[in-house]
């Protein structure tokens, strides 16, 4: 399928894309000429014949020219050989939608300006939604039916990417989780408002309370349903009273939004000493991004509100680590504002146990406890079109034949309870196969939208608003393109987000990673490196280390290696990019945050290392379904790409290893080199001798049967077989670098001896 619908690695639909870039342009074009066509054209042909719009237009050209040259020292992208990065290919209808989009410059702020571009941004968050499992997504308009029962409709929006829609994921949490003090603190403080202090509301642990009577932990630990609850009855009251009973209300709730974090603290805490806000925390695993952080700081919790807990020995979220972060915090009466769970980390592709941290959630619940839950399904939330559904939009039973077989049963799982989770997070721009920048934010229920809303003086607004009108309202960016909309619209009309659809380029680029793991174990299974893989892999992601057999010195000594090894496989602005077989990267992890995953890794290895000091390893991530069609070619991708980093590790092993007995005895390595004829042109001592790899640790002296070698540490008998000393190394010809595995542990023994 996935031929017809990617520009192609060689650029295989070059004529297809010219075609309809060609039939957008001359569309748009027309749609300009013949709007008001009596316009006076204000670009005469004799303006483009002056001289100042000549040069003007060859500066363009070399300007332009000198960028497409500068651009291609990026990796290849649209490579299969390009398997490092969280990216891939745009689809045709992708890029096509995207330029078609861009000539119309649509802000897709509000749907006065561009309701074309808006109506196409909801149809591709509503294919979203039935993507992961959500309710449908709200509509263009709110019926009063609607509005008076509260119809469940999921909500959502594009964002520029997934830092942005975390950051909003918090600032709705922050807000929704902090509405019910704010409450307690106006009924307090205000004898108007005092009689929401009586009405009842719905606890964590069943039942239902006066909301006055609830301390402020018990309040931070309302369920979202309840909290959501508490804010319409509130608001059909008011509305009930009129325009000035919600204007009077809104001027005197101390909300977090409105008098900030310090604020609210500052006046709850002065109306309630016995019983005083402490600021929330937010838990995820280690594997978090550092936008989380970052976000924090922005939501004025501060980084240090993020408590990172550790990682299973499958890169997972530890579900014994969540369970006693949780109830420790609970200890402290420190509420937990947010439980991420990562869907796909961005070091390892790891899905963390969704349906686990849902069943902990319910189990708390009985403890009075609660969290918003949200997903950080950046890069792996499109794994959920690879799930079967029912006419009711929930995921089947796991099948090992099924459309989504390759993943095991707890990542099927996982994935599939991405439909019960509070909000999610989603980058079209990585496995969406759309162009940057696209990321999205879900909520599987619209109305915590209110706890964001802002209106601007010179845009109407309508609480009937469904996902049309005014969407800057509900947006932390003012300004968003509608050429994103149009790229991931068209993108998903063309390659439908489900199993049949870009399911199946999720499933060939999973069953293409799969295959190029097992070609890398296949290749290293003998030879002086070893492949260690950080753990199997759960998607696309792959984390390994080639490490020695006899072993390293030191964690320094391997991170040396394996930064040769990058620098062959990496691309950095460099001008020969071409030369570049196969692309990947790096990722570097601490020692103290995985040290129990580095010792079944690397035994014995990374025990003593300090807690700051962290372990290189390499990283692959195949997200180019083509890889999968150029593993049924020969030779098959994986296996030629298996062979390559065989051949590339050969190569630095050398230096490497030399280099480490050389700083281990302080001084150049003596080697005696016996062979018949010094003078041939092909002479191993002279190979030896000016190959930098050797020649840099190597004393190389070259002798015939027969002469002294006394001083030599090592020997290497390449003349004939009549008298061979022990402990020679035997030389048969070949490639140098299969002289060293010998030649070291040859040199090793010495050094035992």
């Amino acid at each position: 399928m996935h031929d017809a619908v990617f520009l192609g690695p060689k650029a295989e639909n070059a004529d297809l894309l010219e075609r309809l870039l060609t039939e957008v342009l001359r569309d748009h074009v027309f749609w300009r000429r013949n709007y008001h066509p009596a316009d006076p054209r204000l670009i005469t042909e004799e303006t483009k014949r002056s001289a100042t719009y000549e040069r003007a237009e060859a500066r363009l050209r070399d300007e332009l020219f000198q960028i497409l040259a500068e651009l291609k020292r990026g990796a290849p992208l649209f490579s299969p050989r390009q398997v490092g990065h969280m990216v891939s290919d745009p689809t045709l209808p992708a890029l096509v939608g995207y330029f078609a989009g861009l000539l119309y410059n649509q802000n897709n702020v509000v749907a006065e300006a561009a309701p074309e571009t808006v109506r196409k941004e909801g149809a591709y968050v509503a294919a979203l939604a039935r993507m992961v499992g959500y309710p449908p997504l709200l509509t263009e308009r709110l019926s009063a039916e609607d509005l008076r029962v509260r119809t469940p409709y999921a909500w959502g929006h594009l964002a520029s990417g997934g830092t942005v829609a975390n950051i909003e994921a918090m600032w709705l949490a922050r807000n929704v989780r902090l509405y019910p003090l704010a409450v307690r603190l106006l009924a307090a403080s205000d004898a108007a408002f005092g009689g929401y202090a009586e009405w009842e509301v719905e606890t964590a642990g069943g039942g239902t309370r006066p909301l006055g009577e609830l301390k402020t932990f018990e309040l931070m630990n309302l369920p979202l349903p309840a909290v959501i609850a508490l804010h319409a009855r509130i608001h059909t009251a008011l509305r009930a009273d009129g325009a000035e009973a919600t204007a009077t209300f809104k001027a005197a709730l101390p909300s977090v939004r409105k008098a900030g974090l310090s604020g609210l603290l500052f006046r709850y805490n002065a109306c309630f000493p016995a019983d005083p806000l402490r600021p929330p925390v937010v838990l995820a695993s280690h594997a978090a991004h550092y936008g989380w952080a970052k976000g924090l700081d922005i939501v004025g919790l501060g980084a240090d509100a993020l408590r990172t807990l550790d990682v299973d020995q499958h890169l997972r979220l530890d579900m014994d680590a969540l369970a006693e972060a949780v109830r420790d915090a609970a200890a402290h009466e420190e509420a937990v504002l947010m439980t991420v769970s990562i869907c796909g980390t961005t070091e390892e592709g790891a899905v963390d146990p969704l349906h686990r941290v849902e069943a902990l959630r319910a189990d708390l619940a009985a403890e009075g406890l609660s969290f918003w839950h949200h997903a950080d399904a950046a890069f792996g939330g499109y794994l959920t079109t690879m799930l079967p559904r029912d006419d009711d939009g929930r995921a089947l039973p796991y099948d090992s034949d099924g459309p989504a077989g390759l993943l095991s049963e707890d990542v099927y799982r996982a994935v599939a309870a991405l439909a019960d989770v509070d909000s999610i997070t989603i980058d079209p721009h990585k496995w969406g196969y759309v162009p940057y920048g696209a990321g999205a934010l879900l909520c599987r229920d619209y109305r915590v939208r209110d706890a964001v809303a802002y209106a601007a003086p010179y845009i109407p607004t309508d609480e009937a608003d469904g996902f049309g009108g005014f969407l800057g309202r509900w947006t932390l960016e003012g300004s968003r393109p509608g050429a994103s909309a149009v790229s991931a619209y068209l993108s998903q009309a063309v390659v439908p987000l489900g199993p049949e659809g870009h399911g199946a380029l999720v499933r060939d680029c999973v069953a293409a990673s799969r295959a190029l793991v097992a070609a890398l174990d296949e290749r290293f299974a003998d030879g002086p490196l070893a492949l260690r893989p950080l753990a199997e892999p759960d998607s696309v992601g792959f984390c390994f280390a080639l490490v020695p057999r006899r072993g390293v010195r030191s964690l320094a000594a391997l991170n040396a290696f394996t930064r040769r090894l990058w620098e062959r496989v990496n691309v950095d602005g460099r001008e020969d990019v071409g030369a570049y077989a196969f692309i990947l990267s790096k990722t570097e992890l601490p020692v103290g945050r995985y040290r129990h995953v580095l010792g079944r890794m690397l035994p014995g290895l990374a025990e003593d290392e300090p807690d700051e000091a962290t372990v290189m390893l390499l990283r692959s991530f195949v997200l180019n379904p083509f890889v999968a069609a150029w593993n049924e070619r020969e030779p098959a991708f994986a296996e030629r790409f298996a062979e390559t980093l065989h051949a590339i590790a050969a190569e630095v092993y050398p230096a490497h290893a030399l280099g480490q007995l050389a700083e281990g005895w302080g001084r150049r390595l003596r080697v005696a080199v016996v062979e018949d004829d010094l003078a041939a042109p092909d002479a191993l001592a002279h190979r030896l001798q000016h190959t930098p790899a050797y020649a840099a640790y190597l004393d190389v002296h070259a002798v015939v049967p027969g002469d002294a070698y006394d001083d030599a540490d090592a020997v290497v008998w390449a003349a004939s077989r009549d008298s061979i000393p022990d402990g020679a190394v035997v030389w048969d010809g070949g490639r140098l670098h299969d002289l060293t595995g010998h030649l070291v542990a040859a040199l090793d023994d010495v050094i035992a001896a």
